[in-house]
């Protein structure tokens, strides 16, 4: 049973008001991302069975939502939402400023309506270099950041792994290139990240996404 049918079944049979979100249980959808015993996890994939047996990632911020004296870390799974975001209920969260941040680095293909050039293709070579980055399902675990919790003008891990992505596709032209990089290097992005790499470490699909703003930061700031 994964965390997420046991979700399921507390709605079902216990508190038919609680409130999680989900779409696709496959964990590619990245909706049903939540805290489980004060680690960020996607609840589709976590199974009960192993919660306490799995290795934990390390050095993890504490994240505190309300008083927790009373749970028995060794019987009892703890089930919190989401960090440094706005609970809106039980373990929803209001993701607008994460999609907020996300359009910034306009993270899509663009085309003149009136260009009839085929589509643009790209080399086997070329889509290793972005092969990692194109993985991320956007479940927002990665907030996860200590940066996040003190600046929330912060760009966000996600948002940056995926500028790196079209920074790096072969398939974008310079002025998007220039655009999306002109975000970034803003104070409040690449150069705001304090190396803590916990978004490496609790990403569910290791997109890495502080390897990848140590990467923007190597090739744009550091060159």
């Amino acid at each position: 049973m994964s965390i997420l049918d046991a979700l399921f079944y507390i709605q079902d049979y216990h508190d038919s008001t609680f409130a999680f979100r989900y779409a696709c249980r496959g964990a590619i959808c990245g909706s049903c991302g939540m805290t489980i015993d004060k680690v960020p996890m996607l609840a589709c994939r976590t199974q009960v069975s192993t919660v306490k047996t799995n290795k934990k990632p390390i050095n993890l911020p504490e994240v505190v939502f309300g008083d927790i004296s009373d749970w028995d870390q060794d019987n009892e799974i703890l089930i919190e939402p989401l960090p440094n975001m706005t609970v809106i209920k039980d373990l929803v969260v209001d993701m607008e400023p994460f999609w907020k941040f996300y359009r910034e680095v306009e993270p899509y293909f663009t085309k003149d309506w009136n260009d009839i050039a085929p589509e643009s293709t790209q080399s086997p070579n070329d889509m290793k270099t972005i092969e990692r980055l194109v993985y991320c399902i956007l479940c927002g675990i990665c907030w996860m950041c200590p940066v996040n919790a003190k600046n929330p003008e912060y760009l966000g891990p996600a948002q940056l792994a995926k500028s790196d992505r079209f920074i790096r596709d072969s398939r974008i032209n310079e002025e998007k290139q220039e655009r999306v990089l002109s975000r970034v290097l803003q104070n409040d992005a690449v150069p705001a990240c304090e190396k803590f790499f916990v978004c490496n470490r609790v990403c569910p699909k290791s997109v890495m996404p502080g390897t990848a703003i140590k990467d923007i930061r190597d090739q744009w700031i550091n060159e």
